[in-house]
């Protein structure tokens, strides 16, 4: 490995590098089922975490409200969640229909395979090592 120089000592150009190849990778993956990463990944915080409420799912994803309320839309349109005001001030709770758990449950043996298919590339231990250091940063206040 060469030592970093001019716009490679940028971490952030090195990490967005990195998640553009990511998303490519996953993305050319769950094709087959018409879903993003992205999409697919709210899919599973939904599964994960029922009746979540759009602000607490921001959360989790480290995503803007309106960012995410954008990316929900496709999957609300397709009927892949469901939602409902709950709270004092109506927050919105989602979970996932019923269409939306098999689709995501389609979906998972694909997300595995580029899981697979990344530990190949950047081998199994060193892909655990990277997805460890980054999870251990400090992303929200």
């Amino acid at each position: 490995m060469k030592n970093p120089a001019g716009p490679d000592l940028c971490h952030c150009l090195a990490a967005r590098r990195n998640a553009r190849y990511l998303t490519r990778l996953y993305d050319s993956h769950l094709s087959p089922v018409g879903l993003s990463i992205s999409q697919f990944s709210i899919l599973a915080m939904v599964e994960e975490y029922p009746a979540i409420s759009i602000a607490e799912l921001a959360d989790h994803m480290v995503m803007e409200r309106t960012t995410l309320v954008r990316a929900l839309r496709p999957l609300q349109a397709r009927g892949y969640l469901d939602s409902e005001p709950s709270g004092p001030k109506s927050a919105i709770h989602l979970s996932l229909s019923a269409s939306g758990a098999a689709l995501h449950q389609a979906a998972v043996p694909l997300w595995k395979d580029a899981q697979k298919q990344f530990e190949k590339t950047a081998g199994k231990e060193r892909a655990a090592t990277l997805r460890n250091t980054i999870l251990a940063l400090p992303f929200s206040d």
